[in-house]
């Protein structure tokens, strides 16, 4: 299809100009990591994604004689459109789609990751190198989540350290995720764009309730919010009144057409002496009345005010309900209804998002004229709600049946509608009416700005200070030395392994390691200068105690419970103290020594 172009009346300002070096209104084919590599530093105001949600599934045509999810059905006029349009790209079958990264038209969504199939080495050798957080994120969840989640986190962050670098310093990252990978998702954005600068984790109702035996229904998915900085694009959004509230305070109608409106206090909440005056028969407030007369007269003209039959009571004023913005919408957002298979705006697409939801976002996180990225585009909802809202932007899918989804929407007269081209230069058509244009892989925008010159901040963790740090030797090690000093007796009375015979075996079995001075609130030293081997009834009878052993020594021996002669028979703590500093000057040396 060749479109028309038509010289501009005046200058058209691109995005272009504002350091954005992609084209406004642009549908790129590309997989999008080679085209956010390619555009300029701090470039866009807004990043709205949906990406996958790893679901370990596959999605769409599941054999040949399958119908496509796309509704309505794709026509024949539509296909030919599409492989004209490949061919223009020297594409001309599966294979070469997977030479210029793409995937046919045909292919059936995967969302199912893994090492092998979809992660480049390259990927986590820079993540490891430059980015320790992030790759011991991934690391964790080979853990706590296996291999395929591990992977797409790998995926992930290599392009959201792209989308963190495009950003403006005033901009805004919405992604769309369902509870199957939040969590990660949350601990890795969080990683690259740190955790000054998450902003909200809003709760989306993306459908009822619906029945689940075993479990809560899941009917929320997540949208997390960051920015890049704390200084921010934020205009607050409004939603509905509240039904309850409005039936309780807008209880008045005069019939007029103005609606329902609620009464104000019209009187000075402070004392002002020259408010005071008296008002059409009304006497003045105490404080004052909370106008001037002049003022009074204008809202009275405009009948705002409400007089009451008596002179006595106090006139007040009227607020409509037509001209009060509406709640503050806050982190729920269960008025914006999933889509219903009748919807206008529906492609088939299971995992196709309302415009509605994306408007909210695009009107609170931008301006008009500020530019819009969408780098996961399949649905074409992001770019719909800019364009409804006079906001430039671009979009990227790796799938070239995105441009005939855009098209569509784009001919929906509810939606918007926008003249698109297929015929591109890679530049956009100028002219008096606005165009959108579709770019294949092999024209993706010129990056401008150095590779070099953007780093992410880097992160580099501090040493850990414990309130009770944890013993250079180890307890069974050191169990073994403190019981050799005292051949190895129970320092606190003197119980052993005794054979029949009366010997001794040499064994830490049957001992506790407790320590000399107490436990307190501060903390006390775990090291072995001030660790005891003790019996277990002694150890376990003490429990929590605040107790110094030397002290529980004697309380030992008053209750007639010592395995020895006396408390002189156990071994001398001051000489235990000695040779277990020398033992603890021993160990920290080794530590100390490379190689050690």
């Amino acid at each position: 299809m060749t479109g028309t172009s038509v010289e501009p009346a005046s200058p058209v300002e691109t995005a272009h100009e504002h350091g954005f070096n992609a084209v406004n209104r642009g549908v790129y084919i590309s997989d999008n990591l080679p085209f956010l590599s390619n555009l300029n530093d701090e470039c866009v105001d807004l990043v709205c994604i949906d990406p996958p949600f790893a679901k370990n599934e596959t999605f769409g045509k599941r054999r040949d004689t399958d119908k496509d999810p796309l509704r309505p059905p794709l026509t024949d006029a539509e296909r030919e459109i599409e492989l004209r349009l490949l061919r223009s790209w020297g594409i001309h079958n599966q294979r070469d789609a997977d030479a210029a990264g793409i995937v046919w038209p045909e292919t059936r969504y995967r969302d199912i990751w893994s090492w092998e199939a979809d992660i480049h080495e390259d990927w986590l050798l820079e993540l490891t190198e430059s980015h320790e957080a992030i790759a011991g994120i991934i690391n964790v969840a080979r853990y706590t989540h296996g291999d395929d989640i591990a992977a797409y986190l790998c995926y992930m962050s290599i392009r959201l350290l792209e989308i963190h670098r495009v950003l403006k310093p005033t901009g805004s990252l919405y992604l769309h995720c369902d509870n199957n990978v939040n969590t990660c998702l949350g601990e890795l954005l969080t990683a690259i764009f740190g955790v000054d600068n998450f902003r909200s984790a809003i709760a989306w109702k993306r459908t009822s309730t619906h029945s689940d035996a075993k479990n809560y229904a899941n009917v929320l998915d997540t949208i997390f919010y960051y920015t890049k900085s704390g200084e921010y694009v934020w205009n607050p959004q409004h939603g509905e009144h509240d039904r309850e509230y409005v039936a309780a305070k807008y209880r008045h109608d005069d019939g007029d057409g103005r609606g329902p409106y609620s009464l104000g206090d019209i009187a000075s909440p402070n004392p002002r002496p020259n408010m005071m005056y008296e008002w059409k028969g009304h006497a003045s407030p105490p404080k004052g009345w909370r106008y001037s007369r002049e003022t009074m007269a204008q809202l009275d003209g405009e009948g705002r005010i409400w007089y009451p039959d008596s002179k006595d009571r106090r006139p007040r004023l009227k607020r409509y309900l037509s001209e009060m913005p509406g709640r503050i919408v806050d982190s729920n957002w269960s008025d914006i209804p999933p889509l219903n298979s009748q919807a206008r705006e529906r492609t088939g697409y299971p995992t196709q998002k309302p415009v509605a939801l994306a408007e909210r976002i695009i009107a609170a996180s931008t301006n008009p004229g500020d530019i819009v990225l969408d780098c996961f585009a399949g649905c074409a909802y992001v770019g719909v709600a800019a364009e409804r809202l006079g906001r430039q932007w671009v979009a990227c899918d790796i799938n070239p049946r995105a441009w005939t989804v855009f098209k569509r929407q784009f001919n929906k007269p509810n939606l918007a509608l926008l003249r698109c081209h297929e015929e591109t230069t890679g530049q956009q058509v100028l002219g008096s009416e606005p165009v959108a244009t579709v770019h294949g892989p092999a024209q993706l925008p010129e990056r401008e700005s150095p590779a070099s010159e953007y780093q992410l901040k880097t992160f580099h963790l501090p040493e850990l200070k414990f309130k009770v740090p944890s013993s250079l030797i180890p307890d069974s090690e050191m169990m073994e030395l403190l019981l050799e000093l005292s051949d190895y007796m129970a320092w606190c009375c003197g119980y052993a392994n005794r054979m029949p015979d009366g010997s001794i075996i040499r064994t830490t079995r049957n001992f506790h390691l407790d320590h000399i001075a107490p436990k307190s609130r501060e903390g006390t030293s775990n090291e072995i200068q001030n660790r005891a081997p003790m019996c277990p009834y002694h150890n376990i009878r003490k429990n929590n105690r605040q107790i110094a052993l030397s002290q529980y020594r004697q309380e030992i021996a008053d209750a007639g419970e010592m395995m020895v002669n006396s408390v002189n028979d156990l071994i001398n703590l001051d000489y235990a103290l000695a040779r277990a500093m020398e033992m603890y000057g021993q160990a920290y040396a080794e530590r100390a020594t490379p190689g050690s």
